[in-house]
C-alpha cells in the first residue's frame, strides 16, 4: 500500500517532535522554565525576590533586614535600618525615601526624646504611607489603606500619639495593631501602640502587659518607661514601678518622672520624699491644681492639717467641685475637725455629683458606721452594699457592711457578713470580736465559744480576742468555773484588759453592790471604759434614778461624740429630768 506524499511528512515530523521531547536539551529548557514559573507577568524576569506576588509589597526590593528593623520600631532598631539603607552617594530610590521617611516619622512621633543619627528624606511622589502618617498627625486614623503589608496596616494606629485624636478611633487602632501582629507579631512599635490606647482607655491592666513587652525586648526609653511605671501605680504594683523608674538617670528635672516618683514614694508612705517630689513638680508648674490638691493630700497623711487647710482653700478658690477635693475635705472635716455633720455635707455633696464614685461611697459608709446614722439617705451597709456590687471582696466594704447590720440589729444578715469575713485569713481581732458578738445574739452560743477559743489558742497575746473569749465564756460557760478563770487573769492584765475583765465580771454579780463594785473598779482601771460607763448609766437608769444615768450617760457622749444613738438618749433622758 503506498503513501501519499502529506502522510509521509506528517510521519517524519512526528518522528522528530518524538526524539526532541526525550532529548537531554528538552529536559534543561523544561527545568529552567520551571524555576521562573511563579513569577507573576508584573515581575517578570526579576530573581532577585523570589516571592509569591501576594508578599510583593512596595518595599519588596529594599533589603528584608533593613524593613524587619523598621518594622520592629524601636529606636535603635530604627537607627540600624538607616544605617544599613545608607548610601554615601544618596542615590536612593524612591520606596527607600518614603521608608526613611517613615522611620523619620516614627522616630519623632513614637520616642521624640532619642536621638535621629539620618539625614531626612523627601519623597517626591504622593503615597498611602505617608499619607496614612499625615493623616494621624491631624488626629484622622486613615481607614483607605489597603493592609497589605505591615506598614499599610499599622501606621493609621500613630494617630493615638496625636493629641487631637478622638475616642472613637481607639478602637479602630487596637484593631489595627492586632491586625498588624498577623504580619510582626514581635514588633515593639505595635505592642507600643497598642498599650498607648489600651492607656487612653484606662485599662490600666491590658496596657502594662503591651509596656512590660516593650521594656523586655528593646533598650530602654523614657516615653516606655513613663508609660509602664504610670500603670504599674494604678495597679499597685510598686516594687516594679520603682524597679522601672530605677533605670532614669538620676537626679532628673523631668516633670513627668518626679510626679511618678511622688506617687511611688506616696504609695510606700515615704511622706517627706514624697513631699519633696511634688514640691519639685510645683516649682516648674506652680499652677497645677492637680499637684497643688496632692501636696495636701500628703500633708493630711502627715496629719499637718493646718497647712492642708490652707492648700485645700486655695484648691476651692479655682474648683471646689473635684471629687479628689471633696473627699479630702471630708477627711479633714472628720479627722481633724471632729465635725461629722460637715463630713457628712460634704461626703453628701460629692455623691450628688459623683453617685457611683466608690471613695465617696465609702466614706460615707465609714461616716454612717461611726455615727449610727444615715449618710445620702443610707446606712452605712446601705453604701457598702452598693461597693460590694461592683467590688464583691471588698473587705473594708464588708467590714462597713457588718457594722450597719449590728447597729441596725439585723442578725441573721449580720450573721452571713460575720461568717464570710471570719472565713478569710487571718481576720482582725474586731471581726473576731463582732462574729462572736453576733452568734450571741442569735443564741449560737457553742458556736461563738467554739470560734473565739480556737481564735484565742491561735493569738494568745492578743487581748482583743482575749475579750471575745471571756464574753463568750461569760454567756456559754458555769458561772462558778467562768467566775474562777476571770479571777484567774486579773493580777497579771494590762490595765485596760483588767478594766474589760470587771465589766464582764459584772454580770455575774447576783447583788446590786457588787455589781457597782465591779463597775466602780472597772473605771478605776480605765476611766474611758464606754462599756462600764454606759452599765452604769442601765443600773442607775433602771432605778429610776436618773440623774446619776445621765451623770454617766454624758460621759459616754464625751468619748464617741459621733454616736446618734447615744447622743439620742442623752436628748431623751434630758428632757425626762425636765
Amino acid at each position: 500500500m503506498k503513501l501519499g506524499s502529506w502522510t509521509v511528512k506528517f510521519f517524519s515530523l512526528a518522528l522528530s517532535a518524538a526524539l526532541f521531547l526525550s532529548s537531554p536539551l528538552y529536559s534543561a529548557s523544561k527545568k529552567k522554565k520551571s524555576k521562573s514559573s511563579h513569577v507573576t507577568d508584573t515581575y517578570t524576569g526579576e530573581e532577585a525576590v523570589k516571592l509569591p506576588s501576594s508578599k510583593r509589597t512596595y518595599f519588596y526590593k529594599i533589603d528584608p533586614e533593613v524593613l524587619q528593623n523598621v518594622e520592629f520600631g524601636s529606636a535603635d532598631s530604627l537607627r540600624k535600618a538607616m544605617q544599613l539603607l545608607h548610601k554615601t552617594e544618596g542615590n536612593y530610590e524612591e520606596n527607600e525615601l518614603v521608608l526613611i521617611e517613615i522611620a523619620t516619622k516614627i522616630m519623632k512621633t513614637v520616642w521624640p526624646s532619642q536621638l535621629i543619627t539620618w539625614d531626612p528624606a523627601e519623597p517626591q511622589t504622593e503615597n498611602s504611607y505617608l499619607g496614612a502618617i499625615e493623616s494621624s498627625e491631624r488626629g484622622i486614623f486613615d481607614s483607605s489603606t489597603e493592609k497589605n503589608d505591615f506598614l499599610s496596616t499599622l501606621l493609621p494606629a500613630l494617630v493615638i500619639m496625636s493629641p487631637s485624636v478622638s475616642v472613637s478611633s481607639y478602637d479602630l487602632c487596637i484593631n489595627a495593631c492586632n491586625e498588624a501582629f498577623a504580619f510582626n507579631k514581635d514588633s515593639v512599635l505595635a505592642h507600643y501602640l497598642l498599650g498607648t490606647t489600651y492607656l487612653k482607655k484606662k485599662d490600666y491592666a491590658k496596657a502594662a502587659e503591651e509596656f512590660r513587652y516593650v521594656y523586655a525586648n528593646s533598650n530602654f526609653t523614657r516615653e516606655n518607661g513613663i508609660a509602664y511605671a504610670k500603670c504599674l501605680l494604678h495597679l499597685n504594683d510598686i516594687d516594679t514601678a520603682e524597679k522601672v523608674l530605677a533605670d532614669f538617670t538620676q537626679p532628673s528635672n523631668d516633670i513627668e518622672l518626679l510626679r511618678l516618683q511622688a506617687y511611688a514614694a506616696f504609695a510606700r508612705k515615704n511622706y517627706p520624699a514624697a513631699e519633696q517630689y511634688v514640691a519639685r513638680v510645683l516649682q516648674q508648674e506652680p499652677n497645677d491644681l492637680q499637684f497643688v490638691l496632692f501636696r495636701a493630700k500628703i500633708l493630711i497623711a502627715k496629719k499637718d492639717y493646718i497647712r492642708a487647710v490652707s492648700l485645700l482653700d486655695m484648691y476651692s478658690r479655682q474648683n471646689d467641685t473635684s471629687i479628689d477635693y471633696l473627699l479630702l475635705r471630708a477627711s479633714v472635716q472628720l479627722e481633724w475637725s471632729k465635725n461629722t455633720d460637715m463630713a457628712t455635707q460634704t461626703v453628701e455633696k460629692a455623691l450628688q455629683l459623683y453617685p457611683e464614685n466608690l471613695d465617696a461611697l465609702m466614706l460615707a459608709a465609714r461616716i454612717s458606721s461611726e455615727t449610727d446614722s444615715p449618710v445620702a439617705g443610707k446606712y452605712a451597709d446601705e453604701l457598702a452594699a452598693e461597693i460590694l456590687k461592683k467590688e464583691p471582696d471588698n473587705t473594708e466594704a464588708m467590714r462597713y457592711a457588718l457594722s450597719g447590720l449590728m447597729q441596725r440589729e439585723n442578725w441573721n444578715s449580720a450573721y452571713s457578713m460575720a461568717a464570710r469575713l471570719a472565713a478569710l485569713p487571718n481576720p482582725s481581732s474586731d471581726v473576731i470580736k463582732s462574729y462572736v458578738e453576733v452568734c450571741l445574739k442569735l443564741k449560737k452560743k457553742s458556736e461563738a465559744f467554739d470560734f473565739a477559743k480556737k481564735m484565742q489558742m491561735q493569738r494568745p497575746d492578743d487581748e482583743e480576742i482575749l475579750q471575745a473569749y471571756v464574753y463568750a465564756y461569760c454567756e456559754n460557760g458555769n458561772r462558778d468555773l467562768v467566775l474562777k478563770y476571770i479571777n484567774s487573769l486579773l493580777d497579771s492584765s494590762s490595765a485596760k484588759m483588767k478594766s474589760y475583765l470587771y465589766y464582764r465580771r459584772s454580770f455575774l454579780q447576783l447583788t446590786e453592790d457588787t455589781i457597782l463594785a465591779d463597775l466602780r473598779s472597772s473605771l478605776i482601771s480605765n476611766p474611758r471604759n464606754s462599756e462600764a460607763l454606759f452599765r452604769l448609766y442601765q443600773v442607775y437608769y433602771a432605778k429610776n434614778d436618773y440623774r446619776k444615768a445621765q451623770y454617766y450617760l454624758r460621759q459616754v457622749v464625751a468619748i464617741k461624740p459621733n454616736d446618734s444613738s447615744i447622743r439620742r438618749l442623752n436628748e431623751a433622758l434630758t428632757q425626762l429630768i425636765k
